[in-house]
């Protein structure tokens, strides 16, 4: 009798084991600054879970910050990258200036996305804009944050 309950109790062990070893997906926002704009990096879990380190020319100039992405916008920004690579996603080239240009570009699961700086070229770009401007709210990050001298 001990040994049907020991074996249920150690695979009901191994299968917790394995889902709590299954680490939550997670995707990174990178804006490049500028000359005189800070850029960024948003790390954001699936979990909701995120972190925003600003950058001076891609060099980290802050420790990381915590915050909290909400459940509602964590599940579309995932759901719209995966949209995004399946479907291709580009923008539209733009010009920009080599001293106050900036980029910005999401870095998922080996799949980096067009720049999003440049206009959307279709509705899978639009999506991934707005989910970022979401993101970085929640994140405190100012679109332009003006590097002080």
């Amino acid at each position: 009798m001990k040994r049907p309950i020991r074996a249920t109790f150690l695979a009901g062990l191994a299968i917790a084991t394995l889902v709590a070893a299954t680490s939550p997906d997670s995707a990174v926002i990178v804006n490049s600054g500028s000359t005189n704009t800070y850029g960024y990096s948003i790390q954001v879990s699936s979990d909701g879970k995120a972190t925003v380190t600003r950058q001076n020319r891609g060099i980290a100039s802050s420790t990381a910050k915590p915050f909290t992405v909400s459940a509602e916008t964590t599940a579309r920004f995932f759901s719209d990258l995966a949209a995004a690579r399946k479907g291709n996603a580009v923008t539209v080239p733009c010009m920009k200036s080599a001293s106050f240009g900036t980029s910005e570009h999401i870095k998922w699961q080996g799949w980096v996305s067009p720049d999003l700086t440049c206009p959307p070229k279709d509705s899978l770009g639009e999506a991934l804009v707005k989910d970022v401007d979401e993101i970085r709210q929640a994140a405190g990050v100012s679109a332009n944050a003006i590097i002080q001298r």
